[in-house]
């Protein structure tokens, strides 16, 4: 059997490690764009403000690739899938064929419709490559625009660096899909503490500059900067898929199910590219997710192998470190939901705040600020769907819980 996998990111190489854990012989090939063995993309951020070293940020080596008997393509790009001919090409006309193909593809950022998202000077943080043009650009002031993990982070890292920051969001506060306002202001406040200037409720209208950047105007003002952060968001890399026939769900992504099989016979999907179900609210869902992207590349080397196992969907759980100020969020925020009775369990002192998010009974999220120990506690409950009775239960029956901070407050309720 020959299984190919296009990309090389956490799910592709975690579909390498599960196929080879059945099967040593099976001839595996990765194809990527990009030059470089498998790095975490999560410690980026990391190694742009200086803080780890470059080779800290890789996980393999080519010679690792070679030790576990797989052919690595790295350089090149599929152009086209022949899913009947089970025939991939590459932008050299090389034809690749398959048995099985994994389609990892990963995501890519969103570039918004603003008149100079173009020019010298504009960024996304996304790969590699991203990292190297940021660290390479001369930038003494620079806009990071969006906040979501990815606009905190690179806000983050650039004023380590010792860039004046200014931080722009849209909606009303920042990290708005994650945290709900009031432990948002708390993030906010921790940013702007440092010296980052933090801006809500505010659009980008235009970027500024002949060749290269020298500025930006929002609905509001114009700001003074050399450099340009997008973090509007991650888009499913959806497109080779598409031309080749597989089914594109509702929310972008390639529709797979819980085997992480697409609609075509033989090939899988999996990773930042693929949409699934939530595994909260049930619903089908974009979760692009490190922690999911290696699960789902595990279910897909599985499968593709013939050992039959099911994916349990997908589950947001972020962590952050603003300047030393820890912050962690399960499921949704309060604000994500507009239907149903909404509850909102909190508690706050000195030392760290904690909210808890219930819809008609039943845990949905979970946000807290500072040292809050126990936090993955509540991600079971939260997949399986319990409500405050059942979660008394468990409190009453494990006598460690008793410290926990929300403990107290959740008993007024219960």
């Amino acid at each position: 059997m020959k299984v190919v996998i296009i990309g090389n990111g956490v799910a592709g190489n975690s579909a390498v490690s599960t196929i080879r854990e059945v099967d040593e012989n099976i001839e595996i090939t990765i194809i990527s764009e990009e030059i470089f063995p498998e790095y975490s993309a999560c410690v980026l951020p990391d190694y742009l403000a200086g803080e780890i070293k470059r080779e800290s940020v890789f996980l393999k080596s080519l010679d690792d690739y070679l030790k576990n008997n797989v052919e690595v393509i790295f350089g090149y790009k599929v152009v086209t899938i022949d899913t009947y001919s089970k025939r991939l090409t590459l932008d050299t006309g090389r034809k690749i064929f398959y048995d099985k193909l994994i389609i990892a593809t990963g995501g890519e950022p969103i570039i918004p419709p603003v008149e100079g998202s173009f020019r010298k000077g504009v960024f996304t943080l996304k790969s590699m490559d991203d990292v190297d043009r940021i660290s390479n650009y001369q930038m003494e002031k620079v806009v990071v625009v969006g906040s979501g993990p990815i606009g905190a982070e690179a806000s983050i890292a650039l004023r380590k660096r010792g860039s004046e920051v200014w931080w722009i969001e849209l909606l009303n506060w920042i990290l708005p899909k994650i945290f709900d306002e009031k432990p948002s202001g708390i993030l906010k406040k921790a940013a702007e503490e440092k010296g980052i200037k933090v801006l809500t409720g505010e659009k980008v209208v235009k970027i500024l500059g002949e060749e290269s950047v020298e500025g930006i105007i929002t609905d509001k003002r114009k700001i003074k900067c050399d450099a340009v952060v997008l973090a509007i968001g991650i888009r499913p890399n959806v497109d080779l898929a598409r031309q080749a026939g597989i089914e594109i769900g509702e929310k972008g992504g390639i529709r797979v199910n819980d085997q992480m099989m697409t609609n075509i016979k033989d090939v899988y999907a999996c990773g930042d590219c693929v949409e699934t179900i939530d595994s909260v609210t049930h619903q089908p869902t974009l979760i692009l997710l490190w922690h999911n992207a290696r699960r789902q590349g595990e279910i897909a080397g599985y499968n593709c192998v013939g050992v039959g196992k099911r994916y349990a969907g997908s589950t947001s759980v972020v962590s952050l470190n603003m300047f030393d100020t820890l912050a962690s969020s399960i499921g949704d925020p309060a604000a994500n939901f507009k239907d149903g009775e909404v509850k909102v369990i909190e508690k706050e002192c000195k030392e760290f705040y904690y909210r808890m998010v219930i819809v008609d009974g039943v845990i949905v999220g979970a946000q807290s600020i500072g040292k809050v120990e126990d936090m993955g506690v509540l991600l079971p409950l939260l997949r399986k769907g319990y409500g405050l009775d059942k979660l008394k239960k468990i409190i009453e029956n494990r006598e460690f819980l008793l410290l926990s901070p929300w403990y107290y407050k959740i008993n007024r309720y219960i």
